[in-house]
């Protein structure tokens, strides 16, 4: 018992280890993986938690960095950054969506939905009316807290912003033109805080959105008109589903974190059919792939967000969660061929925390750990 406890802080260490090296060390290009970082990012903290990134309609790149409580702009034309406070300190700004001029995301801190104005980068806060815990703001001093815990939002087919209510284990609404709430209960969820840090949401099959409980082994969706739940249970147990995403064929792709694997549900007929990413011989090629570059990272395939890019393929990034993270990879899966390709990512330990398929010719990608971000062109072979 005392040696596999001592077993297991030894590994905690190194864990931390990696992630001050990869902190540290700024990343660099290699010949030998086709992905490329920029930066690292300007923040307030060392590590600003660099994590979702999103294109606004003039091909700016937005950047999410939750652990500072800031927002980047990022221009891929000149390769330059302007970074933007949130008007609470340490709001943890969560996952973003782009709607008009408007970048909105959840402070998951702050209880609260926020406005990033993406001309000038100006914000406005809108608190959420449920689980307000305290606030200051009636002192002109930006402090309000609450429990119902937004991490991330996404824009319906309804045209209204639809979000994670971890710590209300529900799922909220909330119409701009109208300034209209609304919450519904997540039928058979309890204890949705535990998962609240990953609770992503997308647009979903036909007049849905799309949710991951991953502490209940379980991925969803909500009717935008009728609030009717679907639930799909994965068939490997414990798998922590963690990334979702529909494709163009109207099917949902899953990111199975702990499971190592990826899956596919048919929205239609309810069929899953998972993709089994382990393998001695995959984790061994991935270790000597990243040894050849001089990166290094937890090794198991754990995949976290997932897409379908321009090219019909589905990108997803690997590892993930944090309590098991610290991964340096990103992945590529041919539903056609079912071939996985994996590349490690120039800085070591950078935990790959998100993946936008928005550029037809590039996979584009938030890397927690260094600061930076990621590129990985489709055309890679």
């Amino acid at each position: 018992m005392r040696r596999a406890k001592s077993l297991r802080h030894k590994h905690f260490r190194l864990a931390v280890l990696l992630a001050l090296v990869a902190a540290l060390v700024p990343g660099t290009a290699s010949a030998a993986t086709p992905i490329v970082e920029y930066g690292p990012v300007p923040s307030a903290l060392p590590v600003g938690g660099v994590c979702e990134v999103e294109f606004d309609d003039t091909g700016a790149l937005w950047i999410e960095q939750y652990l500072s409580g800031q927002v980047a702009r990022f221009d891929p034309v000149s390769g330059t950054f302007a970074n933007f406070s949130t008007p609470m300190p340490l709001s943890v700004p969560g996952g973003m969506d782009v709607a008009g001029d408007g970048l909105w995301l959840p402070q998951v801190t702050g209880n609260s939905l926020l406005r990033v104005d993406t001309t000038d980068g100006s914000m406005t806060e809108h608190l959420l009316p449920w689980a307000n815990a305290f606030s200051l703001t009636a002192l002109d001093i930006p402090l309000h807290t609450g429990l119902g815990l937004a991490n991330d939002l996404a824009v319906g087919p309804d045209g209204a912003l639809w979000f994670t209510l971890g710590g209300l284990d529900s799922i909220g609404r909330y119409d701009p033109a109208t300034g209209e709430w609304g919450r519904y209960r997540v039928p058979g969820e309890i204890l949705g805080q535990l998962g609240a840090l990953f609770g992503i949401i997308k647009p979903g099959p036909g007049r849905t959105v799309l949710f991951n409980l991953p502490q209940l082994n379980k991925v969803a969706t909500i009717d935008v008109d009728t609030k009717a739940f679907t639930q799909y249970t994965m068939p490997t147990p414990a798998s922590y589903p963690v990334g979702v995403r529909t494709a163009g064929d109207g099917t949902i792709w899953v990111g199975e974190s702990l499971g190592m694997k990826i899956a596919n549900i048919d929205p239609v007929t309810g069929r899953i059919v998972e993709y089994p990413l382990s393998g001695l011989g995959g984790i061994l090629n991935s270790v000597l792939a990243g040894l050849g570059i001089g990166s290094v990272g937890n090794p198991l395939p754990m995949a976290g967000p997932i897409a379908e890019a321009a090219d019909g393929r589905i990108y997803f990034s690997v590892s993930f969660p944090a309590a098991f993270g610290l991964g340096n990879q990103i992945a590529r899966f041919d539903p056609t061929t079912r071939q996985v390709r994996m590349w490690p990512t120039p800085s070591s330990a950078s935990y790959p925390c998100d993946v936008n398929v928005t550029s037809p010719d590039a996979v584009w990608f938030g890397l927690l750990t260094p600061n930076r971000i990621g590129k990985l062109p489709l055309s890679t072979p």
